[in-house]
C-alpha cells in the first residue's frame, strides 16, 4: 500500500467518525446477527456509510455501525475492480474476524481470527483456492 493510499485511507476514517458524531445512521435487522457481508458493492446502501477513495464512481469502503455507534461490518475494495474482497468484523468495536478474497476471485480464501482486536490469534487459509481450508495457524498460548 503506497503513502497515497494510507493517506486516502486515513482522511475516509477521519471523515466517517466525524459524520457518526453529528448524525445517526439508519439501522435494519438485529445488530447481534453476524450476517455475511458481500462483495458486491451495490449491497451496500441502506444503513451503512459508504465511500469512494479513488473517486472512480464506484464505492470502495463500506461502514456499518451497531446501536451504540461503534463498528459492526467494514468492506473494502482494495484492488478497485468493483467488488469487494476484505471484509472486518467486530463485536462491540473490537476487531475480531477479517476475511480476505487474496486472489480477487470472488470467494474469501483468507480468515483471520484476532485477539483483544490487536493481535492475530490464528487463521486459516484456502492456498490453492479450491473452497477448502488446508492451512491453519494458531498463535499464543
Amino acid at each position: 500500500m503506497n503513502t497515497s493510499r494510507i493517506a486516502q485511507v486515513l482522511i475516509l476514517l477521519t471523515v466517517v467518525l466525524a459524520l457518526v458524531t453529528a448524525q445517526s445512521v439508519e439501522r435494519t435487522g438485529n445488530e447481534n446477527e453476524e450476517a455475511p457481508l458481500e462483495l458486491d458493492v451495490t449491497a451496500y446502501e441502506t444503513g451503512w456509510l459508504t465511500g469512494d477513495t479513488n473517486e472512480d464512481g464506484t464505492l470502495d469502503y463500506a461502514l456499518r455501525l451497531d446501536d451504540s455507534n461503534e463498528k459492526r461490518y467494514e468492506a473494502m475494495d482494495f484492488n478497485f475492480d468493483g467488488r469487494m474482497d476484505d471484509f472486518y468484523y467486530y463485536q462491540r468495536g473490537v476487531l475480531i474476524r477479517e476475511e480476505i478474497d487474496t486472489n480477487f476471485d470472488g470467494a474469501i480464501d483468507l480468515w483471520i481470527h484476532m485477539h483483544e482486536g490487536v493481535y492475530v490469534g490464528s487463521y486459516e487459509r484456502d492456498s490453492d483456492y479450491d473452497g477448502e481450508i488446508d492451512l491453519v495457524k494458531e498463535f499464543g498460548e
